[in-house]
């Protein structure tokens, strides 16, 4: 397989868009990372938007991603404005020479281009495109915000809301589901993980993809600010902070409880369709019944250490030999991260045969034993 714009599988995953070419039953000829560019000029990098961003000179900042997206986590001060919905253009200023920024899900995600497009068609004259996008703004570190209105509609054990005030605060009021966790001890548990040079880890979410909310009274408070850097330092990509903090959330007349706080954090994970709970994965590995696991890591990958009783079948091999996995038993497949599992979960799919997929980060020693 010909790899154009990355080097080979490791490079590649979400949100990344790709273009495959192939002939059934064979491996693909090629698979190629889609790009999107932007007009000579137009484009700006991540000090560039800060700065405009920390300056004086006004400007108008906008999400050019599905509108859905947008309440879950969005760049400071953003707007949404999806350039494929009849009413974008009434979203934007009046003043065809006003400094207009775009925005979406990176280089392979097209929409700040069809924004920028869209936007000099109808006569706008100052634009720029942020093409790094979200991805490229939250790889930075920087703050990222969860609008309420979104958050009040996800209070379910599949987001964790922190808390991060002080214990007193959190104590009078707070978040209906919020796990109080003021950013001090936050601060100590990393002190903690590097004295014992153990995996940063916030107690309860082993997923570092998990949907963290974090909240002091305002969206500026250091508490949030601080709480903020900690877990992202710690590599949960999906931590947010709550627009408006608590004090916006109670003007807003949004479910809040008064009395303590949780002080322990119950994450339940949402499962992808076609996903299987890691629980019950291990479960139904160890006892064997009714179930054939399947590895579609390379051979290379599978040198090192192969799930026991698992078999190996390659991803590029799959489809081949699909029809002798029909039957009674489920088929469990992984891979090392979940993404080549869950296509080898669609190629089965595709021929009839009953299975599922671990979405998840494996390690797998050498005697079979294996790590989620």
């Amino acid at each position: 397989t010909r790899y154009e714009g990355a080097s080979g599988l490791k490079d590649l995953g979400p949100p990344d868009l790709i273009e495959v070419q192939r002939e059934p039953g064979r491996p693909a000829g090629s698979i190629k990372k889609i790009v999107f560019g932007l007009p000579p000029g137009v484009e700006i990098g991540v000090s560039e938007l800060l700065g405009v961003m920390t300056g004086g000179q006004p400007y108008h900042l906008f999400d050019a991603r599905p509108g859905k997206r947008f309440g879950a986590a969005h760049i400071p001060g953003a707007r949404s404005a999806f350039p494929k919905e009849p009413g974008f253009l009434g979203k934007l200023p009046e003043d065809k020479s006003a400094l207009l920024i775009f925005y979406c899900g990176g280089p392979t995600c097209p929409f700040t281009g069809h924004s920028v497009k869209v936007a000099l068609d109808a006569g706008y004259t100052n634009l720029r495109g942020f093409q790094a996008g979200l991805p490229g703004w939250k790889k930075a570190k920087l703050p990222v915000h969860a609008e309420p209105a979104w958050l009040a509609k996800h209070l379910d054990p599949q987001h964790v809301i922190l808390d991060v005030r002080d214990k007193a605060a959190s104590d009078s009021s707070h978040i209906k589901g919020a796990v109080a966790m003021p950013v001090a001890n936050l601060q100590a548990m990393t002190q903690q993980f590097i004295q014992q040079q153990t995996v940063a880890q916030l107690p309860g979410v082993s997923d570092m993809r998990a949907p963290l909310i974090v909240y002091a009274d305002s969206h500026t408070s250091k508490e949030a600010l601080l709480a903020y850097k900690e877990l992202r330092n710690w590599g949960y990509g999906n931590t947010t902070v709550l627009r408006d903090g608590f004090a916006g959330w109670q003007a807003a007349g949004l479910p809040a409880a008064s009395g303590p706080a949780a002080s322990q954090i119950v994450f339940v994970k949402k499962l992808a369709p076609g996903a299987i709970a890691p629980e019950e994965f291990i479960a139904l590995q160890q006892s064997g019944a009714g179930v054939v696991v399947i590895d579609v890591r390379t051979d290379e990958e599978v040198a090192a250490g192969l799930i026991a009783g698992a078999r190996h079948i390659p991803l590029e091999r799959l489809e081949d030999v699909a029809p002798q996995l029909a039957g009674d038993d489920e088929v469990l497949i992984y891979c090392a991260n979940g993404i080549r599992a869950e296509m080898a979960h669609q190629t089965l799919n595709a021929q009839g045969v009953k299975n599922r997929f671990l979405n998840e980060t494996v390690t797998i020693a050498k005697d079979g034993s294996y790590k989620l």
